[in-house]
């Protein structure tokens, strides 16, 4: 049920309300850019040592919301890098948030 909720809340957010997309970006740049740097490319020092992935590569964005909002909020498919930002007290808007976030980063 909760999957369901989920899907049905990240497919009504096609774009985020000015104040929430600067949420997320602050989000972003706070949880996500030592890694994936703010492009999303992944080329920072702890990004390539780590081996993250290209946010705005086809394989990233390939993947359904869902998908990519699970990698987010439990570390799924992440065993060096595990997020579960869930479990660090992301909330699950805020997640969802970033999903739209990271569909809308420049493409390589």
């Amino acid at each position: 049920m909760q999957k369901a909720l989920i899907a049905a809340f990240l497919a009504s957010l096609p774009m985020l309300p000015v104040r929430a997309w600067a949420q997320a970006e602050d989000l972003f740049k706070a949880q996500c850019s030592s890694c994936h740097g703010m492009d999303g490319s992944g080329s920072t020092p702890a990004g390539r040592k780590l081996g993250v992935a290209d946010l705005r590569s086809q394989q990233v964005q390939s993947l359904t919301d869902q998908k990519l909002f699970d990698t987010i909020a439990y570390g799924i498919k992440h065993k060096q890098y595990p997020h579960a930002f869930a479990k660090r007290g992301m909330t699950e808007k805020q997640i969802a948030d970033l999903v739209v976030l990271i569909r809308k980063l420049p493409k390589k």
